[in-house]
């Protein structure tokens, strides 16, 4: 497809320009990204969190807007000409409830990680039930303190002056900055699934549930389609505002975990990838047909360009992967370094071979999300003998954490190493320990690869607005774009950690069981 942004004669510059945003949770990521992909430019700028000792998170949308201008500003000072930039294209944070004021200031922005509404989501559950609605049903995740919808609810019994002056409701900073500059009210398809008030089956605002909350449909935002969409150009305050070029199209790409698995994998059915940072995930793109049920993984719906069938970005989060791990190096290693510890794993390896350990961990010293939700559930490891050794529970550490993610993959071989099984994309700080990928390898009985994914983000926003635009380009997600690492799986440890997936997952309901007896005071006589 071709269009007027390719015609060189317009650029100053080799090739056309995409200005790229991600407004994360404490900082926006800025970059200028070409059609081949590649990136001429990065820059950073960071913004505070406001927390509260009864569980409140809140930033001030001015900052958003402050960083954004510094990081833009700081781009664009090495540009010949702005007439390079094809579009501005946005992700960032979902799941926030930012209301909007008439002259276009945000009154409040609450976070994703706020819990004050615990009260109130309890009373939505309670007012749906018993109009014959199931909220988590509805909505195809389960809801809590976190729900934009309780969240909004909450607002308007505490501060109800707010809620009146409010004239429109966003759930992020990229569509914040949409709307300063002149684009309206809009809200991507995948942030819409993660506030609780998207109807999951015809991926359309819930009047029940808008209802419940107390909140005004007309506040509610329009909803895009594509998996990125074109929501206006900027408007004449864009120069004062963010030191951009009015009429400048606004690309509104998908909530930050989706334009993350675009950049890294793409958004085709059966792309998926692992993420080892302080928490872990895995993230798999399906049918949307698969991805119902309030189970307890997000589902969110994913945007579709070409009309294709629905699919969901099934998101299976570990509350401690990379923390479960330096809790391990601190306390059985005596305090060592990630590199030490690989070290004392790779002689381990040397002696012992491949394969589970023999031993059974949960690595939830934070409390669960998944495969269960259980915030009082505690890590546990069991089947030590005489001769296990630190660095035995260490590994086993390792493992438990690559069996909770094994249980979200779809494509874990349960007998053996899957001939010709789909490589699995692995990212974050994890990624950097190779005994660690080899026992991921094992356990889910897949190939795994490594690609620097920092920047994923920023690639997903190229890639969205590129294809908003109608523009030929060569962007391509980083696990095309790199060749990485590949880490095999060894067919005799696959067996052996496949035998063991069943004993690991009922060690969740096990452990919950003797938390719970254990609470309960003891009996007198």
């Amino acid at each position: 497809m071709t269009g007027r942004f390719l015609d060189p004669r317009l650029y100053s510059c080799p090739m056309p320009l995409l200005l790229c945003l991600d407004l994360g949770t404490s900082a926006v990521k800025a970059a200028l990204i070409d059609l081949d992909g590649a990136s001429t430019a990065q820059a950073t700028g960071s913004y505070a969190t406001l927390t509260t000792h009864d569980g409140g998170a809140e930033q001030n949308p001015g900052d958003w807007v402050r960083a954004a201008r510094t990081v833009i500003t700081q781009l664009l000072g090495d540009l010949p000409d702005v007439r390079d930039l094809v579009a501005l294209s946005m992700t960032g944070q979902m799941q926030d409830l930012v209301l909007q004021t008439a002259e276009g200031a945000a009154v409040h922005a609450i976070l994703y990680s706020d819990t004050r509404a615990a009260e109130d989501a309890d009373q939505l559950h309670a007012q749906l039930r018993d109009t014959g609605t199931s909220w988590n049903d509805l909505t195809g995740n389960l809801q809590d303190a976190t729900s934009c919808a309780a969240m909004f609810r909450r607002l308007a019994r505490t501060d109800p002056g707010a809620v009146q002056r409010a004239r429109g409701v966003v759930f992020g900073p990229a569509a914040h900055l949409a709307h300063l500059l002149g684009c309206g009210l809009w809200c991507d398809l995948t942030t819409a699934a993660a506030t609780g008030l998207l109807d999951a089956r015809d991926r359309s605002w819930s009047a029940p549930v808008a209802r419940a909350a107390g909140l005004e449909e007309q506040l509610l935002p329009a909803l895009t389609t594509g998996v990125g969409q074109i929501v206006g150009r900027t408007d004449a305050s864009a120069p004062d505002l963010l030191g951009l070029p009015a009429g400048l199209p606004v690309v509104l790409a998908p909530g930050d975990a989706a334009a993350t698995t675009l950049g890294l994998v793409g958004l085709d059915v059966g792309e998926d990838y692992a993420y080892l940072g302080t928490s872990g995930w895995l993230a798999s793109v399906l049918p949307a047909s698969e991805g119902a049920g309030a189970g307890s993984s997000h589902h969110l719906a994913l945007g579709s360009s070409d009309g294709s069938a629905r699919t969901v970005l099934r998101i299976s989060a570990v509350l401690a992967a990379g923390a479960a791990a330096a809790w391990a190096r601190e306390a059985l290693l005596k305090g060592a370094t990630p590199a030490q510890a690989d070290a004392l794993l790779e002689d381990r390896e040397r002696r012992d071979g491949r394969g589970p350990t023999g031993l059974l961990a949960l690595p939830s010293i934070h409390g669960e999300r998944y495969p269960v939700r259980d915030a009082d559930l505690r890590a546990a490891l069991i089947g030590m003998g005489p001769h296990t050794r630190g660095i035995d529970l260490y590994a086993a550490v390792l493992e438990g954490v690559a069996h909770a993610l094994s249980h979200a993959s779809e494509q874990c071989a349960p007998g053996g190493a899957g001939e010709g099984s789909r490589p699995l994309t692995v990212v974050g700080g994890g990624a950097t320990s190779a005994p660690w990928l080899r026992i991921l390898a094992d356990v889910t009985g897949r190939p795994v690869r490594t690609v620097h994914g920092a920047d994923a983000a920023l690639l997903g926003c190229a890639l969205a607005g590129a294809d908003a635009l109608g523009l030929q380009h060569r962007i391509r997600p980083l696990a095309v774009q790199e060749e990485g690492r590949i880490v095999d799986p060894e067919a005799p440890a696959v067996v052996g950690h496949a035998a063991q997936r069943s004993a690991h997952r009922a060690l969740y309901s096990a452990v919950a069981q003797v938390r719970a007896l254990s609470s309960k005071p003891s009996a007198t006589r």
